[in-house]
């Protein structure tokens, strides 16, 4: 999934219990956590890789986290 650079909202559950969905891509830098719905990438593939830009990184992986990205999933910068 790539979400586009003029995305600025992502609803709760967007992705909940999509255990198929292994890559994601952020290429928005206007995300925050307010703006991400709760469980938004919960349940997702146990080993999935999110793609956020680099300047960004630290403050996504900060509230990703609280969104449902952890364990052995990765956040890596771009």
């Amino acid at each position: 999934v790539v979400i586009g650079a003029e995305i600025e909202k992502i609803g709760a559950k967007a992705f909940y219990n999509c255990p198929n969905l292994k890559f994601v891509t952020i290429k928005s830098t206007g995300l925050t956590a307010k703006s991400v719905g709760a469980k938004a990438f919960a349940k997702i593939h146990k080993k999935a890789v999110v793609e956020v830009p680099k300047a960004k990184k630290t403050a996504y992986k900060k509230w990703l986290k609280k969104r449902g990205i952890g364990g052995k999933q990765k956040i890596m910068g771009k």
